[in-house]
Parts: C-alpha cells; sequence; structure tokens
C-alpha cells in the first residue's frame, strides 16, 4: 500500500497512523477488558461493603432496640400490666409504651401464650396475623413478614420478682417496620438497589415492581455463600449483586444490586471517541487529563477520601482549598457541612446521653420524694412538741431531708423533668437580688461587676430555677479562678437567626433575652468542652465537685425553652451565654408567705396517695390547719368512699399516677358524680410534667413533692378561692 505514496513525509504520516490505530486498537481492547474485570471487582466489592456495613448497623439497631425493649420490660408499670393477666387492661395499658419505644408493632403476651396486648401503628395488624407468628418464634428476635410489610422484632421476656423467686410473667415483642423510603433516605446503599429475600420470594425491595418480580423469578433455590457475587439477567440487563443473612428464626436474605451494563456503557463511547481522533486525540487527551487531575480530580478525590473518613466518624482532617472556583467552592461546602454534621452530632450524643441519665434520675426522684416528705413532716410535727435538749437532734433531721430534698430537685432539673412554676419576671431584678448573697460565695479575691441593660424584655421563667442557673455559673466561675480574678454577670437583649439555629440544634430562631457571665480564669480546652454539660463530669478533685452544676444549668434552660452556649480558651477565661424567650408581658407580682394562723380553714378534702405513710401524715397535717379529711389509697377506692359520703366534698387532692385508677381519671369520674369541687393533683415525678393545664383541667392545680404541710394549706385556700370567685361571677 506505502508504494502508491511517493513523498516520504506521506508515508512515515500513514505508517505512524497506521502503527497508532493498530496500537490504540489493541491498547482500547485490553484497556477494555481490564475496565471491565476492573468495574466488576469494584462494583461488587461496593457491593459486598454495602452489605456487610447494613448488616452491622442492623446488629447495632437491634441491640439498641433490645436494650430499651428490656429497660421498658423491666419497668414497674409494665409489670404490673402484666400481672393483671386481663387482656382489655393489658390493650389500654400499653398504649403508651408503643410511643415511648418509638416502635411500629408491639405485642404483649402472657407466660402461656395468651396475647394480651396487640397495638400497631398499622391497621393491617390482627391478632390471626401474628398468633401463629408467635408460636413459631422462640428466640429474642426475628424477621416477621405481615401483610405486606416486613418487621424487624426484638422479643424479651418480662420477669417478676428476683433469685429464686423469680417468674417469669410473659413476653414483650417489638417491632421496627422495615420502609423504603426509609432505607433509601438513609443513603446506606448509595446508587445500589436492594431487596429483602426469603424463600424466594422478594419481600421488600428498592426496585421498580416490574423489575421486582422478573428478579424474583432469577432468583436461585440453592444458599450460596455470602461472599460469592452472583449475576442476573433481569429484561436483557445484566445485574450484578452481593447478599448477606440477616439473623433471626425466620432469617431474611438482604441482596444489593446495581446494574453492570449501565455501570460499563462509557466504555463503548470512549472506545469510539479514542478511535477517531488517533495519535493527536490521545495526546491531546493525556494533556486534558493531566491539567483536569491537578485543576478537579484531584480536589474530588480529596472529597471523597473526606467522606470516606465522614463515614467512619472523624471529623478531625482538613482540606487543602485552593482558588476561588467551583472546586475551591465545593470543598468550602463541604467543610462547613462537616462543621455543621459534627455539631450536630455532638449535640445528638449529649441529648442522648442526658436523656438516659434523666429517665434513671426521674424514676428515683419518684420515690425519694415521698420518703423526703415523710422525714421532713414528721420532723415537723415533733419539732412542735419536743423538750427543748431534743430539738437540734431533730433539727439535724430536718436538714438532712432538706438537702435530700434540694438534690432530687438537682436530678429533676438535669434530667428536665421537674415541674416548673413559671412567672413572668424581669432578669435585672433577679439579678439585682442576688448581688448581696453572690458576693459572699465567691469570696473578696474576685471582682464582681454587673453590666444589665435596660432595654431588655421580660422572660417567662421559675424564678428559682433562674437563680439557680446564676449562682450555678457564678459558683463555676469562682472555681476557675482559684488566685482571684474578675467576675461579670452581663445582660443584653439578643436575636438567633435561622442560620445560627441551623448550625446549633438546640436553639431556635426568634428574640431572647441573653444572661452572659465571664470570668478570666484558667479556661477550658476542646475535650473539656466538649463534656462541660454531661451530668457527673467535673475536672476538680475527688469529694470537691458532684459535676451536676453546669448538667443541672443545662437542663433548666433546656426545659424553659432556652438555649445555652458557652465558649472558652485556656488561660483567658470562659462566657456562659444564656437565651431565654423574651416575652412582652408585665412582670408578675409575688405572693408574700402567710402565717400558720392563717393557712387554717374548714371544709371537707377528699385525700387520695398510695403511699401510706405520706397519706398519713398529710391527713393529720390537713386535720391540723381545722380541715375535716376523707383518705383512700387509690383512686378506685376514692370513688368508694365518695359514693358513701352524704356531705360536700371541697377540695380534692389526689396523685397523678396511682394504681388502678389515676388521679386525672378519678377527678373526671368524680365530676359527672358531684360537681364542685376543687382539685390539686400532687407528683413526685414529671410523667405529670408532661400534662398541659388542658389535660389536668382548668381548675387544677399541680403541686410537685416534696412539700411543706403550709405550702398545701396555701394551695388549697388558693384553689378554695378561686373556686368562690368563679361562683360568685
Amino acid at each position: 500500500m506505502l508504494q502508491h505514496f511517493t513523498h516520504l513525509r506521506t508515508k512515515l504520516l500513514v505508517s505512524m497512523v497506521a502503527v497508532v490505530f493498530l496500537l490504540t486498537t489493541a491498547v482500547l481492547a485490553l484497556l477494555q477488558a481490564r475496565m471491565r474485570n476492573q468495574i466488576r471487582a469494584d462494583l461488587a466489592s461496593t457491593l459486598r461493603t454495602q452489605s456487610r456495613v447494613y448488616a452491622d448497623m442492623e446488629s447495632l439497631r437491634r441491640e439498641q432496640a433490645e436494650l430499651s425493649a428490656s429497660f421498658i420490660a423491666n419497668q414497674p408499670s409494665v409489670k404490673a400490666l402484666m400481672s393483671t393477666n386481663d387482656r382489655p387492661t393489658v390493650q389500654d395499658g400499653s398504649q403508651w409504651i408503643l410511643s415511648a419505644s418509638h416502635a411500629d408493632l408491639l405485642i404483649l403476651q402472657s407466660n402461656n401464650g395468651k396475647l394480651l396486648g396487640l397495638q400497631s401503628r398499622s391497621g393491617e395488624v390482627t391478632d390471626t396475623v401474628v398468633a401463629p407468628l408467635l408460636q413459631s418464634t422462640l428466640g429474642d428476635e426475628d424477621w416477621w413478614f405481615i401483610n405486606g410489610r416486613l418487621y424487624d422484632v426484638n422479643l424479651v421476656p418480662i420477669l417478676a420478682g428476683a433469685g429464686q423467686e423469680q417468674r417469669m410473667l410473659g413476653r414483650m415483642m417489638l417491632g421496627r417496620e422495615m420502609r423504603r423510603e426509609t432505607i433509601l433516605s438513609s443513603g446506606d446503599f448509595g446508587k445500589s438497589a436492594f431487596a429483602f429475600e426469603r424463600d424466594g420470594h422478594v419481600l421488600l425491595s428498592s426496585m421498580p415492581p416490574d423489575v421486582w418480580h422478573e428478579f424474583e423469578s432469577t432468583l436461585p433455590r440453592d444458599t450460596p455463600q455470602s461472599s460469592a457475587e452472583r449475576v442476573f439477567q433481569v429484561r436483557g440487563e445484566r445485574w450484578l449483586a452481593s447478599f448477606v443473612e440477616l439473623n433471626g428464626d425466620h432469617p431474611v436474605r438482604l441482596y444489593t444490586l446495581q446494574s453492570f451494563d449501565q455501570a460499563t456503557a462509557f466504555l463503548r463511547a470512549l472506545n469510539r471517541s479514542l478511535a477517531m481522533l488517533g495519535v493527536v486525540a490521545v495526546l491531546v487527551a493525556a494533556l486534558i487529563v493531566f491539567l483536569i487531575s491537578r485543576q478537579i480530580t484531584r480536589p474530588i478525590e480529596q472529597l471523597v477520601v473526606g467522606a470516606r473518613r465522614l463515614q467512619k466518624g472523624e471529623f478531625d482532617f482538613q482540606i487543602p482549598i485552593r482558588g476561588h472556583d467551583e472546586v475551591a467552592d465545593l470543598g468550602r461546602a463541604f467543610k462547613e457541612m462537616r462543621d455543621s454534621l459534627k455539631k450536630s452530632r455532638e449535640s445528638m450524643l449529649r441529648a442522648a446521653r442526658l436523656e438516659a441519665v434523666g429517665r434513671l434520675a426521674g424514676g428515683v426522684a419518684h420515690d425519694f420524694n415521698n420518703l423526703v416528705m415523710i422525714i421532713k413532716g414528721y420532723s415537723d410535727m415533733l419539732l412542735d412538741g419536743v423538750p427543748a435538749p431534743l430539738r437540734p437532734q431533730l433539727e439535724e433531721i430536718k436538714k438532712a431531708g432538706d438537702r435530700a430534698s434540694a438534690l432530687t430537685r438537682q436530678l429533676l432539673a438535669f434530667s428536665r423533668k421537674q415541674v416548673l412554676e413559671p412567672q413572668i419576671l424581669d432578669p435585672n431584678q433577679i439579678v439585682r437580688n442576688m448581688i448581696k448573697m453572690l458576693r459572699v460565695l465567691i469570696g473578696e479575691d474576685i471582682e464582681l461587676k454587673t453590666d444589665l441593660s435596660d432595654q431588655i424584655g421580660r422572660v417567662q421563667v421559675d424564678p428559682g430555677q433562674l437563680e439557680q442557673v446564676v449562682m450555678n455559673l457564678v459558683v463555676n466561675a469562682r472555681d476557675a479562678m482559684p488566685n482571684g480574678g474578675r467576675l461579670l454577670v452581663k445582660t443584653q437583649a439578643a436575636h438567633l437567626d435561622e442560620a445560627y439555629a441551623a448550625s446549633n440544634p438546640d436553639a431556635r430562631a426568634g428574640d431572647y433575652v441573653l444572661i452572659a457571665v465571664t470570668d478570666n480564669g484558667i479556661g477550658m480546652d476542646k475535650e473539656t468542652l466538649a463534656h462541660v454539660f454531661e451530668p457527673f463530669f467535673t475536672t476538680k478533685e475527688q469529694g470537691k465537685g458532684t459535676g451536676l452544676g453546669l448538667a443541672t444549668v443545662y437542663g433548666i434552660v433546656e426545659q424553659s425553652k432556652g438555649h445555652i452556649a458557652v465558649t472558652s480558651e485556656v488561660g483567658v477565661g470562659t462566657t456562659f451565654q444564656v437565651y431565654l424567650p423574651a416575652v412582652s408581658a408585665a412582670a408578675s407580682v409575688p405572693q408574700l408567705s402567710k402565717s400558720a394562723a392563717a393557712l387554717k380553714g374548714t371544709g371537707t378534702i377528699l385525700l387520695v396517695e398510695d403511699e401510706p405513710a405520706l397519706r398519713l401524715l398529710t391527713a393529720a397535717s390537713l386535720r391540723a390547719f381545722g380541715y375535716t379529711v376523707m383518705e383512700a389509697e387509690n383512686g378506685a377506692d376514692a370513688l368508694v368512699v365518695a359514693d358513701t359520703h352524704a356531705g360536700k366534698i371541697d377540695v380534692v387532692i389526689a396523685d397523678i399516677i396511682m394504681p388502678q385508677v389515676g388521679g386525672r381519671e378519678l377527678v373526671s369520674r368524680l365530676v359527672k358524680k358531684r360537681p364542685g369541687f376543687a382539685v390539686i393533683f400532687i407528683s413526685g415525678y414529671t410523667q405529670a410534667g408532661a400534662f398541659d393545664q388542658a389535660q389536668l383541667g382548668a381548675e387544677a392545680v399541680l403541686l410537685q413533692k416534696p412539700f411543706t404541710a403550709e405550702t398545701l394549706a396555701g394551695k388549697i385556700q388558693e384553689v378554695l378561692n378561686t373556686k368562690a370567685s368563679a361562683a360568685a361571677r
């Protein structure tokens, strides 16, 4: 062929073109084969990783669900409910468990296999459907497929008693529905499709329904190893898949799939382009690839590495950002996203820790408050009648009760479960009233200054709790200045915008009153700042701090719908910023305390309290104030007492949470029979705090335990006067 060309340069050109063409063709063929193999290997690795990661995450979720289920099953209220062995009672009384556990399905089964309770967020789950599933599930975890819905279920025993007297009351099952939208939104599978399969039938999949059913027909009937990749032919398209077994009495198989043809589709276009361009195209492409790799590919690769580190929970890494083009903007946006995720993760972890400790603290406080009231009440009664030499010992008992009461309030405060009595007040006045006490508290070697703005609004908070916040922050500042220093308490108006609220999940946008406490003490490093609001975390020596001070501040501020932030630098000092929502109403007028004689009264009181010692103490105290008292140990007993009493009942005093018939149900049933009485609810642990005024009743009063006899007598006068005023109108 070359002999037809007369010019050497033409021959050389043709020869080079031919050689380049042949070489390019050979390279492309080899490249295509290797790229296909590499793509298949990478795709298989990705699918295996996604399957295993999801299986590991599912295992963690199951462990968390099992812990949650065990915690709920160990609750006395659940055991008491199961002890009734009555289907209607358990069915009605178990509604709160479904809400508290955040599950989609709840089943309570007696020890003899009887179905006692069934709660479901789906109306399609019935006794008939779940009965055979309960019979066939003997372990503590399983997968149930009910009317087109797939549930991941955990089963835990409900035990009563301890040691040799321990007996099984039954089982509790909590199920979490596997939803296609939830799995896709989690991003666990990226661009991959997924399918849950059992015995050759697809139970749930992200694929379109028509592709789903065709894929189901290609599933193997054998049980290959989960590490082996498989190729499926669906509608003429090859799909690569990997799967893992998800354990249970009725296990399911999770397939992760991607289209192999779509993943390799770009190779055909690449081959045609390179074949047409030849040597020049190869050289130009090499140059372009080199330039692009420096400007785009390399930064994007760094972002991919950063994203993988984020997946592992690593946030402390740097991404070099150069220039001001779109790639640099992408890097800056990624950095902002990383910082925001870090803050959100820290907030969620802190909130989870506080919630766990808070539940424990609230449960302890419920019973502890009853004991404290008994100790303090009988101490007060004995103080009035003992000889003078014995009074100091009784005073010490009473002081111990007061300290225990304060500790209980502190536990409830940081767990955000205390009963608040919010009032409209001026924060500046609260600070001014505390100045003298604060100066004594911090000592003479610390200079205390205030900067109180006249431009701030009012806030609606519990005054005692606000004083606790200020005092705890000042004490914390004092401890940070062992050699003396300067302390500033400042107030000013503040506005938190949407951008701030987005980067701080605990904050809400709006107008606030800012109370800032600043010291020039030793400061805190980043590690200490990350744990500063955690309960029982302290940097003080053993025996010199409980670790509850700042946790209490955090709980009070959060329950008051506020926000707290802290900035600190080692060797420079620390500033705590408390944001409380501003209100435009006028400040409340404080009420003066009354003498014991002024608290005396007359009338008939129905006292309902399930703690016998506390009931006897309260009844004796009220009789001493001149009231006629009828006692009942629970709501059902109170209904009987009320029916047998022919006279008028002026006030009903009832604990909110009691066995059989609770306080709210008791009042609602009594009102239908004999209206016209005033209501005072009492509680030592606010599960009651979760009830708003609409649930308690417009004229009902909530009184937190522990309280004194004088406080209760004052509340009785208050509700009777309110009732009389309403009747006069």
